[in-house]
């Protein structure tokens, strides 16, 4: 970007090889149509434009991998010198000066490219002339003196000066200082720049009773510096920016330009006011239409220079690019060597709108850049053809009639500054706040703690805001009487504001305590007896045991301050010696005086100390429990008063074997159980000797256990046989056959024909339940092997109670041949 200048002009080749900031916005997330088509190379390596020989500024796709962008630099030789917006643009080093114009349209050829434009030189904008000129006539121009009666500047708002440098210790600039930055080196150590000093004090010099003061002398100043030696280049620009929108600054100042359009500085402009950062730029010194850059840029506000008599100056660039005029002549300002002088330039208006900027922000930090330049516009004094022209755009700038337009974020809080709670009534609570920001209104107290969120944090529509506040904390407690203060905090995310009411609070409420009318509670079974009760706010609270005689038993609290809303009390069941207290019923009476003197009502509640454990008796109705797969066994059992039961089978032995009931509330009576014969995983249980156990509770837990006589279990179920249908002899000698029982039985096995006997293999053999078998040599009762043909054969089981049971199947005898024919199959 080239401007007038009066020294002589030094090009630099300095490569950036790293940045110091970071940032997670893509390149493809900003919308920048590029104002030179991609492939208007011709016009971009123009040899009347000044540029590096042997750089280039490549925009890669999102996405693009490094191994893709390491295979289009291998194809035109070059090398990454340094990159920014996560890897998408490259700075690259290209060998051959004389053929950039043939690599960048080659580099276009590639589908992984968006972009491929030249590295151009930067100039600083203004015209030094001599001093001598009314110092600093442009402040009461532009009504400063009335505008520092509504603002000199918030600390909390930064101006990012991108120019050459500053005098970081300019005795009107000291102490303002966050962030310095050099684009050129990567570090924080930057030049001292006159043209950059001059810009930053023309924005914001202290008010210190020396030296100058500036448009806006309480805000910070970020000093960024582009400049090695007279000359920048697009890509450190472009990194300037960036930086400055990724570390907090509100608005940036640019007063440099060039007339080569440049992609990546459209780019980096569109992601700082993306990232809510107004960006000023002055509009070149050159009594010229053309397109001055970055102030032609859509994301920048372009600024021409006036006289003191509000006349465009005889140098200030002009057109369709321009928004809006500032003075530009004979600005005195700082400089280097800690001193002060008059220039004159583009660049110094550019700095005045700048703070102007600067200070709507300090009043409305949560604005966009779009509201912070309708704001200017509507503003501005109208010079020129009515409403906008190419001179001086919509007028030229005024810090009074801008601070004016400018809407304060939040209205102060209406509200009643003293609010005596009774516990019926409410404060009203109510202002006004800008929409789209995060709006919250909480009470603090005294310490600053916060104790009440009336409005949680949510998204605004606009317009006014009613709440109220009854005097209760957070914790449904009411607040002790004192000085609270009602805080609306809104918020864009990245500035905030505060608005405060005090508010004198009385508190009214008469203290209450709230607690259950009666327990039961048996020392025995619980160590204490833990009873909850709740109060309305800080209550200093005595609780005494009384017995039935309306003596004191034991003091449990004595004046005890208590600060939530929900407590417990414990009591031991001892009296004042530490002795335990007999069965009968006693009465525990809290007091209380609550935060404000006044006296609660008593809570009494009844406490009946019961030891006495309850009595149960059980009877077996049917013994011994003959199991037969159908019969149930039952006990009664009988109670004296209302209990829970869990009651069991178990074990002689006492192992429980059978849950009959959990926990089962019983009125007093008798009651009779069923038992199926079942354990708890639903199979029949073994013989044996078994009995019944009821483990009962009364109200108060205490726990009494009785248990039943030991019964038998007899199993009853008929003995089950099974084997197959179809047994087969067809080898000579013995054959075993397998068959199973159900339980243990003696056993009988016999061979039949016709219904007829003919041989008794096994009889009355005792067998166990499970797998069995039996062997039979193909022979009759007298020893004669039967001939071929069909049998029966049957397998007779007693158990021990007498209870029979029995198989038949088809044996057959087949020694000389098999007719399958013939054989009974079922």
């Amino acid at each position: 970007m080239k401007f007038t200048f009066s020294f002589p002009m030094i090009v630099i080749n300095f490569l950036l090889t790293f940045f110091l900031f970071s940032t997670n916005v893509l390149a493809d997330d900003i919308m920048v149509e590029p104002q030179i088509s991609k492939n208007s190379t011709a016009t971009m390596f123009d040899d009347e434009k000044e540029y590096n020989s042997h750089e280039l500024i490549v925009k890669f796709k999102t996405g693009v991998t490094a191994a893709e962008k390491q295979k289009v630099l291998d194809l035109v030789e070059g090398t990454e010198v340094s990159s920014m917006m996560n890897g998408e643009i490259s700075l690259v080093s290209i060998p051959k000066s004389n053929e950039l114009v043939t690599v960048a349209d080659q580099m276009l050829k590639q589908k992984t490219i968006d972009f491929v434009q030249p590295n151009y030189e930067v100039e600083r904008t203004y015209t030094p002339i001599d001093s001598g000129y009314q110092k600093q006539w442009h402040l009461k121009k532009i009504q400063m003196p009335k505008a520092w009666d509504i603002t000199k500047g918030s600390s909390k708002i930064t101006v990012a000066v991108i120019d050459g440098g500053v005098q970081t210790n300019h005795p009107d600039l000291k102490g303002k200082i966050v962030s310095p930055y050099n684009a050129v080196t990567g570090g924080t150590a930057i030049p001292s720049d006159m043209h950059g000093t001059h810009v930053a004090g023309t924005i914001a010099a202290s008010i210190n009773k020396t030296g100058v003061v500036g448009v806006a002398p309480n805000i910070k100043l970020m000093p960024i510096n582009v400049f090695y030696g007279l000359s920048a280049d697009s890509y450190d620009v472009a990194d300037a920016i960036i930086y400055a929108a990724d570390n907090g600054a509100n608005v940036i100042n640019m007063s440099i330009g060039s007339y080569y359009y440049s992609y990546v500085e459209d780019l980096a402009t569109a992601y700082a006011k993306d990232k809510g950062v107004t960006i000023i730029a002055s509009a070149g010194n050159d009594d010229t239409s053309k397109n001055s850059y970055p102030a032609a840029l859509a994301s920048v506000i372009a600024v021409s220079a006036t006289d003191s008599k509000d006349r465009i100056t005889n140098f200030s660039n002009y057109g369709y690019n321009i928004d809006i005029a500032a003075p530009g002549v004979d600005i005195y300002a700082t400089t280097t060597g800690s001193s002060y002088r008059y220039l004159s330039g583009t660049s110094m208006a550019a700095p005045v709108v700048s703070g102007v900027a600067a200070l709507i922000l300090s009043k409305n930090p949560l604005l966009s850049p779009d509201q912070v330049e309708n704001i200017l516009a509507k503003s501005s004094v109208d010079l020129g053809s009515e409403g906008w022209d190419y001179f001086y755009g919509y007028g030229r700038v005024d810090a009074l009639q801008a601070l004016k337009k400018t809407p304060a974020p939040i209205t102060d809080i209406t509200s009643s500054s003293t609010f005596t709670a009774s516990g019926a009534n409410k404060n009203s609570i109510s202002l006004t706040a800008q929409k789209g920001a995060t709006l919250s209104v909480y009470i603090q107290n005294s310490k600053g703690t916060t104790i009440k969120k009336v409005v949680p944090p949510g998204k605004w529509t606009g317009g006014k805001l009613t709440a109220s506040w009854d005097g209760k904390r957070d914790s449904g407690l009411y607040a002790s009487s004192g000085s609270y203060t009602v805080v609306a905090k809104l918020t864009n995310g990245k500035e905030t504001v505060y608005k405060k009411k005090t508010v004198k609070l009385t508190n009214q409420v008469k203290p209450t305590i709230n607690i259950g009318s009666s327990f039961l509670y048996s020392p025995a079974v619980k160590s204490k007896l833990a009873l909850s009760y709740d109060i309305n706010q800080t209550t200093t609270i005595t609780a005494k045991i009384y017995d039935s005689k309306n003596t004191v038993v034991k003091t449990i609290l004595n004046n005890k301050s208590v600060t939530a809303k929900t407590n417990k009390i414990e009591w031991n069941g001892t009296n004042s010696k530490g002795q335990k207290v007999k069965d009968g019923t006693y009465k525990l009476v809290l007091s209380g005086v609550g935060a404000n003197k006044m006296k609660a009502a008593n809570a009494n509640v009844s406490v009946k100390i019961d030891t006495t454990k309850p009595t149960a008796q059980t009877e077996l109705l049917s013994s011994p429990f003959k199991f037969d797969g159908a019969v149930k066994n039952a006990v009664k059992v009988a109670f004296k008063e209302n209990v829970t039961a869990t009651t069991y089978v178990t074990t002689d032995k006492g192992v429980k074997v059978k849950r009959l009931t959990n926990n089962q509330t019983f009125n007093s009576g008798a009651f009779t159980l069923i038992w199926d014969g079942k354990n708890d995983e639903g199979k029949f249980v073994s013989e044996g000797s078994y009995m019944y156990q009821a483990e009962v509770k009364d109200a108060a837990g205490n726990l009494f256990v009785t248990k039943t006589k030991v019964f038998s279990m007899q199993d009853w179920q008929k003995p089950v046989v099974s084997s197959t249908k179809e047994l087969t002899y067809k080898t000579e000698g013995d054959l075993t056959f397998s068959y199973s029982l159900s339980k243990s039985a003696s056993v009988t096995i016999q061979l039949l024909k016709n219904g007829q006997v003919v041989r008794t293999v096994e009889s009355g053999i005792s067998k166990n339940a499970g797998a069995n078998k039996f062997v039979w040599d193909g022979k009759d009762q007298k020893g004669n092997v039967l001939t071929d043909g069909k049998y029966q054969y049957t397998i007779l089981a007693v158990d021990k109670y007498k209870n029979t049971n029995s198989h038949t199947g088809n044996m057959t005898v087949a020694l000389t041949a098999v007719d399958l024919s013939t054989m009974n199959t079922h």
